[in-house]
């Protein structure tokens, strides 16, 4: 933004009539030119990980709708969002009709301390007095719910009722230099996660580059670990089912019809740490994806054939010992990161396994965290078992979201309090050829490595057979096994 030092006509300093009448012109146009973000997308991400289920959203500022209430209510949150213009509204309420949308002015909302799970600010506060930002930044963190989020943007320079152009538009603009935001958040009670500058160049013509200013707060407070959608489904079990049975060739020909993209997430979440446990190396897929990334890398396996199949990897530096997760045979603190990927649900103690990563890891370490990779709540494979597998075998549902749960709970209470949940794509693909031939590749595969050893192995495969030829005929190739990764750290991410 630019000062233009030219006379502009007198209007009401901070008014939403001023406010709304560049954006009652703009519409459309402002969408195209500001919807993409990057730093905002990423907030949208940051925000989407850590809300609870159908969390109460307040978008300020909402403009068209795009695309900040759009991706929150497609992941299901209940988003009201307010806007001075009405004509932004109206873009709003058809382009997003999942959420509800409204035109007010901020500073005129009722009272409503601890309503809202999350409240959203992208650019809104930039056309009211100082004294007017001040109090609504107050008023937002009053209505945050304990442990609410808001995520806040603005374009940070020191001034006060100053004429600009912007868009073709002349609107009169106030800010504060970058530092004070944080201050002014901290005095109202939140605590300050994030801050980060940026520079957009906007493509609309005439118009340089903006300095941007992304803050992410969390009000004191709140439940250990509020419920997350992709910890579900809800409700959930009142205990753990017990573990799996696994065997070393039923899960080799599982894994080598794998397209995985769980692993990149992983890689990414420890791309800061350099001494790093791994709990349940199995065919030590992930270990070699790690395997020369850090300065040193320990892989605990309970299994003798697995712990052997990953042995050609101590050539690259990989420390391989025996021993279970519940009783992890390393010294307290001796980790920066702990990572376990598709091992809880094979675990006797689950809760217990998960606290001894906590134990592994030196909390003081700036970069600590526990990365868990487990199954998504939609997991076509896991629906398949528990509607076929489970009834046959007299074994209790299998429940994901249930062992996510649980370790989220444990973890939080041992001091890893962000907690961040984001789905990870996992296909398994059978390129057999004609619908026959990949419903019977399917039933031995799933089958052999669901139940391996089950006296009734081939009346599961039969079982079987029926679902998988429906599911083949409508033409594709693979079954979704979608995977969600849990990153919990023990500060948030800066």
């Amino acid at each position: 933004m630019s000062v233009d030092t030219s006379p502009t006509p007198a209007e009401p300093h901070g008014s939403a009539e001023a406010a709304a009448r560049p954006f009652d012109v703009l519409g459309k146009t402002y969408e195209d030119t500001y919807a993409r973000l990057p730093e905002q997308l990423a907030a949208l991400e940051w925000l989407l990980a850590r809300l609870p289920e159908r969390a109460r959203v307040m978008d300020i500022g909402s403009g068209t709708g795009r695309p900040t209430a759009e991706r929150l209510a497609a992941a299901g949150h209940v988003v009201t969002g307010y806007d001075v213009s009405q004509t932004m509204v109206e873009l709003a309420r058809a382009q997003v009709p999942a959420a509800r949308f409204e035109r007010a002015d901020v500073r005129a909302l009722p009272a409503a301390a601890g309503a809202w799970d999350a409240i959203t600010a992208f650019f809104p506060l930039l056309q009211m007095p100082r004294a007017d930002l001040d109090a609504t930044l107050a008023r937002i963190a009053d209505w945050l719910a304990p442990g609410g989020l808001f995520v806040f943007a603005t374009v940070p320079f020191d001034a006060e009722d100053e004429p600009i152009q912007w868009m073709g538009q002349t609107i009169r603009a106030t800010s504060y230099p970058a530092e004070v935001f944080p201050r002014l958040l901290r005095r109202a009670g939140l605590r300050v996660v994030h801050e980060r500058i940026s520079v957009f160049h906007p493509a609309f013509p005439g118009m340089g580059a903006e300095e941007h200013l992304f803050i992410y707060a969390v009000k004191p407070g709140g439940p250990v670990f509020p419920a997350h959608t992709l910890a579900g489904p809800y409700p959930l079990p009142a205990a753990y089912r017990g573990p799996h049975e696994l065997a070393q060739q039923g899960w080799l020909d599982m894994e080598a019809r794998f397209e995985r993209h769980d692993i990149d997430p992983v890689l990414a979440a420890l791309s800061r740490n350099s001494r790093v446990l791994d709990v349940g190396g199995g065919s030590g897929a992930v270990v070699s994806a790690l395997a020369g990334r850090l300065d040193a890398l320990t892989t605990v396996e309970p299994h003798a054939a697995r712990e052997e199949s990953m042995r050609h990897l101590t050539d690259r530096g990989v420390r391989i010992l025996s021993g279970c997760a519940e009783q992890l045979p390393v010294e307290t603190g001796a980790f920066d990161a702990a990572v376990a990927t598709w091992v809880l649900h094979y675990t006797d103690d689950p809760e217990a396994a998960v606290a001894e990563m906590a134990r592994a890891v030196d909390m003081s370490h700036p970069e600590a965290k526990v990365v868990l990779v487990q199954g998504a709540p939609d997991n076509e494979l896991i629906g398949l078992w528990n509607r076929i597998c489970a009834p046959l075998t007299g074994e209790a549902p299998d429940h994901q979201g249930y062992l996510l749960s649980q370790a989220a709970g444990v973890l939080a209470r041992r001091g890893f309090t962000d907690l961040a949940f984001t789905r990870a794509r996992v296909d398994v693909l059978f390129p057999e050829s004609g619908c026959e031939a990949k419903a019977q590749a399917a039933s031995d595969v799933l089958a052999a490595f669901w139940n391996t050893g089950h006296p009734n192995l081939a009346g599961l495969r039969e079982a079987l057979l029926p679902e998988l030829r429906a599911h083949f005929a409508t033409g594709t190739d693979r079954f979704t096994d979608d995977a969600v990764l849990l990153v919990a750290r023990t500060r948030p991410t800066h």
